[in-house]
């Protein structure tokens, strides 16, 4: 029944979704490609330089993940901001889909996980300055323990309600919908702050055992895309939950 709402839906959606679509795809492509040729500092190497460096790359590559899954909430924002009075001027559409309430939404949203990668640096920082290894061996010793961290956030209450209203635009709209520019730069940081609710494990399980690895950052953007997108998203969560357990307990046993 959900599929086939799915595909009516998207028969009758405007050529400006799909515009915006393809606009937000080929931003993510482009991140990925960016990504690709990057080399990425690792975390906590005590220098201003690499600090920007794997911030820079960081938010990047959030582009490249979380665009495909943004693509409702950006299309959602723009045509709220179109239809309210207060933002008429400022919210027509570019040719590009992307009008100036949604292009601010986007970049406060990017701003925030940028925000969230320097942090996860300066903490691995931290670890340094006080005598604690850091090195690629010792994360590996941590990768089963995340793994079933990961898998266990994923059956949490916590969880399931942030994903829940994450996968319902609208809901998120009639509860913190401002207007005007700022209103939209606020959105986007709001919803930025609650995508992490939703997403922090995941992306703690990535640079605990990946460090922005392309094929893990691929499968994991699969993962957040189909939880957002997809049909029956709380089922297949806790699916996914599960299959970090079994990695997690896997991992677990070949150390031990």
């Amino acid at each position: 029944m959900q599929v086939r709402t799915v595909a009516t839906t998207l028969r009758t959606l405007p050529r400006a979704a799909y515009v915006l679509g393809a606009t937000l795809g080929a931003l993510s492509i482009l991140s990925w490609l960016v990504v690709a040729s990057a080399n990425m500092p690792m975390a906590g190497m005590l220098d201003l330089s690499a600090l920007l460096l794997f911030t820079a790359i960081w938010g990047v590559g959030m582009v490249a993940m979380m665009f495909p899954s943004l693509i409702p909430m950006v299309y959602t924002v723009a045509m709220s901001a179109r239809k309210s009075p207060e933002t008429e001027t400022l919210s027509i559409p570019h040719k590009t889909g992307v009008s100036t309430s949604s292009g601010l939404f986007i970049l406060a949203y990017v701003a925030i996980w940028t925000i969230v990668g320097a942090a996860f640096d300066l903490a691995i920082s931290g670890l340094v300055l006080i005598g604690l290894s850091t090195s690629i061996a010792v994360f590996a010793l941590w990768a089963g323990p995340s793994m079933i961290l990961v898998g266990l956030y994923q059956f949490t209450r916590f969880k399931q309600d942030s994903l829940m209203k994450c996968r319902s635009p609208m809901t998120f709209l009639f509860t913190r919908w401002r207007t005007g520019k700022t209103g939209a730069a606020l959105m986007g940081a709001d919803y930025g702050l609650f995508c992490t609710k939703c997403c922090w494990a995941l992306m703690a399980g990535l640079l605990t055992v990946g460090a922005m690895s392309l094929p893990l950052m691929g499968v994991f953007s699969i993962i957040i895309f189909v939880e957002k997108i997809v049909p029956f998203g709380a089922l297949i969560s806790k699916l996914v939950g599960a299959g970090f357990l079994t990695v997690g307990i896997f991992l677990l046993t070949t150390i031990l």
